[in-house]
């Protein structure tokens, strides 16, 4: 049995998860908020905010792939927006729950994405799977996220949570802002430069998906990269590639709070130095461990 199910497989990460999928051999169905939805191959409209779920035989799928959630960084923290950041990772997994009960289907593994927001937002330790959660709207968020795919355990034989950190791809995900910038010649690094990013390349993270699927894990593991770098490395890694100057100074923190709000901008300011030691653990092999060697890949 190699059918997938993947809910939200039209973002960044769904859309690349997808192509390396079907490049071995499996079935892919995925679950569409869009409602031309039913016009694309493969793909089904569904709505939790309004309990809309069309009509599949859900015991034909080996595995789960939960990516729904709306970005997090697309817009300023108000109440509502709040909100909606919650349903959006929430409510998709309680429908997911539902369904498989009204089926009464037994679901070989299920694996949810989350985010590294889980952890403290400034640390100058090292963290891994069992560090402790950290504090503010972001962490408590992702609790809550985590505790609503912790509740698919009672469908699925092993539940899995992957803890995303900054995805590097080609298009899209967190270099497209600073090279849009760079190009312009207006490339700047953000807050003192020194904050650690513990990132990942998104072929990384969608091998990681599989490898936990095909290896049948459960459990918490980050996905970030062995080896984290500071976001002043990074952008002038990318000016390099790009061969464009970094001549402005750094964007200072007054200057962040004030384009992206009291809340947003503390995302710009995070440093974790998170390390992938489950994934390590279980044998996967980063093929792109190292930033300056990743950039270099994506812009091949």
């Amino acid at each position: 049995m190699n059918n997938v199910l993947i809910a939200g497989g039209t973002g960044l990460i769904g859309s690349k998860l997808i192509i390396k999928l079907k490049q071995n051999n499996y079935k892919i169905v995925f679950l569409s908020t869009r409602p031309n939805a039913n016009n694309l191959k493969d793909s089904y409209y569904w709505n939790p905010e309004q309990g809309i779920f069309p009509d599949i035989d859900l015991s034909q799928f080996s595995c789960v792939i939960n990516l729904c959630g709306a970005g997090i960084f697309d817009k300023d923290f108000s109440d509502e927006r709040k909100q909606i950041l919650l349903n959006s990772r929430t409510k998709p997994i309680e429908m997911l729950l539902q369904q498989f009960q009204s089926q009464n289907v037994k679901l070989p593994v299920f694996i949810s994405a989350s985010a590294s927001g889980y952890y403290e937002n400034i640390s100058s330790e090292g963290l891994n799977e069992a560090s402790p959660h950290g504090r503010g709207f972001i962490s408590e968020l992702v609790q809550q996220w985590e505790a609503s795919a912790l509740k698919m355990q009672a469908v699925s034989e092993r539940v899995a949570i992957v803890r995303i950190g900054i995805v590097m791809a080609e298009k899209g995900g967190f270099l497209e802002p600073i090279r849009k910038s760079l190009k312009l010649f207006a490339g700047a690094v953000p807050g003192p430069g020194h904050q650690i990013i513990s990132w990942i390349h998104i072929d990384d993270l969608c091998d990681a998906f599989i490898y936990i699927m095909e290896k049948k894990l459960s459990g918490v593991f980050n996905g970030t990269a062995p080896h984290p770098e500071t976001i002043g490395k990074i952008t002038k890694l990318l000016a390099k590639q790009l061969k464009r100057p970094l001549w402005l100074p750094n964007i200072p923190v007054w200057a962040l709070k004030i384009i992206f709000g009291k809340e947003r901008h503390l995302l710009l300011l995070s440093s974790q130095n998170i390390a992938p030691y489950r994934l390590l653990y279980e044998g996967f092999k980063f093929q792109h461990p190292y930033a300056d060697e990743a950039i270099q890949s994506l812009g091949k």
